[in-house]
């Protein structure tokens, strides 16, 4: 299947049920878990039409840097998206 890298279906297609975005945790898990956020806070998706990527998100999530960096910003006074 073709797709439009820009488009956050293709991404969720794409990504299938692997664990991470390139088979193992890269650069690529950090950048997608920050775009998928990003979109998350500004369209609140359903699970259930993206759920490769949720899947993806609450990985990131359960890492302690994400946590540890989530805990840093919001100290620091990042408006953080929900």
């Amino acid at each position: 299947k073709e797709c439009d890298w820009s488009s956050d279906v293709c991404s969720s297609d794409l990504l299938g049920p692997r664990e991470w975005a390139l088979g193992d945790y890269s650069i690529a898990d950090i950048h997608l878990f920050r775009l998928f956020w990003r979109f998350k806070g500004s369209f609140n998706p359903s699970r259930a039409e993206y759920p490769n990527l949720f899947a993806h998100h609450d990985r990131m999530m359960a890492r302690p840097a994400v946590k540890k960096t989530i805990e840093a910003e919001a100290a620091a006074g990042y408006d953080l998206p929900a």
